[in-house]
């Protein structure tokens, strides 16, 4: 199987986390799901390597949640100079109305309403075309990605229909570190 980025955790997840992972493999298209279980880093990049994946994105997780995204970078053999911190998911469960899975997606577009930066990470990780106007993709892909300002960011995964598709998850900040 082909895919683009391959979405791991840390060692031990939680459930929440790997719900957020499961919503995530199903609601981004290109995206491939790598069980960790006690596989080593380098058996993730040969399995990675393996399914043709450009990224790992790794969902790393504390105290029972997710507390960040991470990136690495298969072909250049390095990290992503960021790492995304989550501060709150908000699960299918956790939405007033009944959210059922809906079938695999096999398009998506970002939508940036913040204007800052996650736009453009997830633009070059996941290779979605970026767009600054909810409106324009209205039932034109089966996943919207909205990023959107929050206390940080909120990035919200929304059907065709611009209802809930997956979770939401709140973005604190981007840390940019040095590697």
């Amino acid at each position: 199987m082909a895919c683009r980025v391959a979405i791991t955790t840390s060692r031990g997840p939680s459930k929440i986390t790997l719900e957020l992972v499961n919503d995530f493999v199903n609601s981004l298209p290109g995206t491939a799901k790598v069980v960790r279980g006690k596989k080593s880093f380098t058996a993730l990049l040969e399995e990675a390597v393996s399914c043709g994946a450009r990224y790992i994105a790794f969902v790393w997780d504390r105290r029972g949640m997710p507390s960040a995204l991470l990136f690495y970078d298969v072909g250049l053999g390095a990290w992503k100079p960021y790492m995304l911190l989550i501060s709150g998911v908000r699960t299918r469960r956790d939405f007033p109305v009944f959210v059922a899975r809906r079938p695999r997606a096999r398009s998506a577009v970002i939508v940036d309403l913040a204007g800052g930066e996650l736009g453009d990470i997830f633009a070059e990780v996941f290779h979605y075309p970026l767009v600054y106007d909810l409106g324009a993709v209205r039932g034109r892909f089966d996943t919207v990605v909205l990023v959107r300002r929050g206390e940080g960011y909120v990035v919200e995964l929304l059907g065709p229909d611009l209802g809930p598709r997956a979770l939401s998850l709140k973005i604190r900040k981007v840390l940019y570190r040095y590697v």
